[in-house]
């Protein structure tokens, strides 16, 4: 009688495995607005309805439906959403693409796509939309298809560039130069903060620093730490009863004055406004 025997397969390097985590959402905001931040994942943001500014470093895009953004990797990047915006939100590593495609990590992506050019983006997306949210037997399986068919239409549709060495004054460089400054600020905001204490950090002069920031976030220091203080003002303002006072201390705002102006920017009303309309949907 002939003998069966159990195999162990062992993972052969010339494959690759799935082992990494992506984030992939539908998301619906009114006005929302996010300070300068970087990550090490390639971002997509594809509009379905409303209006979202995008900053990245000192260049501005303004996506309305249809439009789409590729934010690479270690980029300084900021979003403002002015009304009641719907977007799917894609973010996957891009060291996790070093597996299929060597080097993958190092690629630089179109920034913005017109609502003529983001078609065929925009199609797969809302179709890994659609298997998402299905629950259907295979439907994990066919998201993940579709995100393999969007990760090889970006890279040999829409890369332009190999590596970051290839773009002077890159992303890459703002991040390594800014990066223990702006951790820094994202802890301490809600301080007394000195823009010489900061500057020290990475060992420049404090009219360099300022230069810095001025270069890669086209915003004044101060603007920076204003903007972080605003962004956590705005969670506390949708997400506490606390009173606009209370809020403005705990957040380390001192300058009403400056603070209302920048607000009302960002926002386009008073706080005052927006929690009467938060109440009135509640």
């Amino acid at each position: 009688m002939e003998s069966y025997k159990h195999e162990i397969i062992t993972r052969n390097r010339q494959h690759f495995d799935l082992d990494f985590t992506i984030r992939f959402d539908l998301i619906e905001h009114t006005n929302f607005f996010s300070p300068y931040h970087w990550h090490n994942h390639i971002e997509i943001l594809y509009v379905l309805s409303g209006r979202l500014e995008l900053n990245i470093e000192n260049s501005t895009y303004v996506l309305q439906k249809g439009c789409l953004a590729i934010v690479n990797s270690d980029m300084l990047h900021s979003t403002k959403l002015r009304g009641n915006v719907k977007h799917i939100l894609f973010q996957i590593p891009a060291s996790s693409l070093n597996e299929i495609e060597p080097d993958a990590d190092s690629y630089i992506y179109t920034q913005f796509l017109s609502k003529d050019e983001s078609g065929e983006l925009g199609s797969i997306l809302l179709k890994m939309l659609e298997a998402e949210k299905s629950g259907r037997e295979g439907s994990k399986i066919k998201f993940v298809s579709l995100m393999y068919e969007l990760l090889y239409k970006m890279v040999t549709s829409y890369r332009i560039k190999s590596n970051f060495n290839e773009i002077p004054k890159s992303g890459r460089t703002a991040v390594n130069r800014l990066s223990p400054v702006i951790s820094f600020l994202e802890k301490n905001y809600k301080k007394e903060i000195s823009l010489s204490h900061a500057a020290s950090i990475i060992s420049v002069t404090p009219e360099h620093l300022c230069r810095l920031f001025k270069q890669y976030t086209n915003q004044t220091f101060t603007e920076y730490v204003l903007s972080l203080r605003i962004a956590s003002f705005y969670r506390d303002l949708r997400n506490t009863d606390d009173k606009l006072n209370v809020l403005l201390e705990n957040n380390g705002i001192k300058n009403y004055k400056v603070f209302l102006r920048e607000f009302k920017k960002i926002f386009g009303v008073t706080p005052g406004k927006i929690r009467k309309t938060a109440a009135t949907r509640n």
